[in-house]
């Protein structure tokens, strides 16, 4: 019995400590980049999806956008992912292409938009998934522009122990000059600070494949990943209050 109040007592912790992030972001829309799908087993993908409906279920207004596995129909994996987050309790919808009005009309409608960079005119185009998020959440001014792939973030030193927790621009691209970022990396960090630098509220580089990674760095202290900012003006209040 003791021992199931002390769970208790942590979990109510846990959910105490994440008010003020909840508190922060309701209302906002928070533009997913689902690129790490090939990384992970259908158990773990389901419990992203579960994760990225607890979201929207705080109040967040989330816009996936996904890779298509090599060799997959690009139409039939956006059905499926809006299918997966339906699943979990939350009505979503497949959008093909940057549709801005219809992405609006879907949120608005309390939708989850799911969206596959190409449309019916393009389908066989190579278009960057990263990229199409980029230009969605500055369209569209999100807070966030949030980067599932395999890298944890942006690391602190050669030893890859630990990733910087948050780091401004000017930051970030003191570390791309002075160390030799691997090319897929260089190319998130650029589509993250093109984002912040139009508007986006922040970016975030997170590991996929991490169990329930999206409530850790949105509702932690520490969170679990890299934030990229503009300047520190961009700090929430509580942070500042650290």
């Amino acid at each position: 019995m003791e021992q199931n109040l002390l769970e208790i007592e942590k979990k109510a912790s846990i959910l105490i400590s994440a008010l003020p992030y909840i508190r922060d972001f309701a209302g906002r829309t928070i533009v997913i980049e689902y690129g790490c799908a090939e990384w992970l087993t259908g158990m773990e993908e389901q419990s992203l999806m579960k994760d990225i409906v607890l979201l929207k279920s705080v109040g967040m207004r989330p816009v996936v956008v996904h890779h298509t596995r090599m060799g997959l129909d690009k139409f039939r994996e956006n059905k499926r992912i809006a299918k997966l987050l339906e699943l979990c309790g939350r009505k979503a919808i497949g959008i093909c292409g940057i549709d801005l009005e219809t992405i609006e009309i879907t949120l608005s409608h309390d939708y989850i938009p799911v969206i596959v960079p190409n449309d019916i005119d393009n389908e066989t185009e190579p278009i960057d998934p990263l990229e199409t998020a980029r230009e969605i959440a500055v369209k569209t001014g999100a807070e966030k522009l949030i980067c599932l792939n395999r890298f944890p973030g942006v690391f602190t030193d050669e030893s890859r122990t630990a990733v910087h927790p948050l780091l401004t621009v000017a930051e970030v691209e003191r570390l791309k000059a002075e160390r030799g970022f691997p090319a897929e990396l260089v190319h998130v960090i650029d589509q993250c600070i093109s984002a912040v630098e139009q508007g986006v509220g922040r970016s975030h580089i997170l590991d996929g494949r991490m169990e329930h990674v999206l409530p850790i760095e949105l509702f932690s202290v520490d969170g679990a990943g890299t934030v990229i900012i503009r300047d520190m003006s961009r700090l929430y209040t509580h942070e500042r209050d650290r």
